[in-house]
C-alpha cells in the first residue's frame, strides 16, 4: 500500500511539473510575440526634414499580451518548482525510511 501511495504522489508531482512547463512555454511564446510585435509594424510616421520615425504602436494589444503572459510565467514557475520540491522531498523521505529500516535490520530488531 505504501508504494501505491508513493507512486500516486509522484504522479501528481509530475503532473504539477508538466503543467508548469506547459504554462512557461505558453508564456515564452507570448513574450516572443510581444518582442516581435513592434518590428512587424510597417506603418511609421516620418518627419520630412528629420530622419526620425515614430512607430504607430498598438499599445492595447501589447499591454494585453503582457498582462496575460506575466501571470502565466509566475504560475508556471510556481507549479514547476512546487512539483520539483515535492518529488525531491518524497525521494529524501523514502531514503531516510530505507536507511532506518536497514539500521534496524543490522541491529537485529
Amino acid at each position: 500500500m505504501q508504494w501505491v501511495a508513493c507512486q500516486n504522489f509522484h504522479h501528481r508531482s509530475a503532473l504539477m511539473q508538466g503543467w508548469g512547463v506547459a504554462l512557461l512555454l505558453v508564456a515564452c511564446a507570448l513574450w516572443v510575440w510581444l518582442a516581435f510585435l513592434p518590428a512587424g509594424q510597417a506603418d511609421a510616421y516620418c518627419y520630412r526634414t528629420v530622419s526620425n520615425c515614430e512607430l504607430i504602436t498598438a499599445w492595447p494589444e501589447q499591454l494585453t499580451i503582457l498582462a496575460v503572459s506575466a501571470p502565466l510565467s509566475v504560475l508556471g514557475s510556481a507549479l514547476l518548482v512546487g512539483g520539483s520540491v515535492r518529488r525531491q522531498t518524497s525521494a529524501h523521505v523514502l531514503q531516510v525510511i530505507e536507511m532506518q529500516k536497514s539500521q534496524d535490520r543490522a541491529r537485529g530488531k
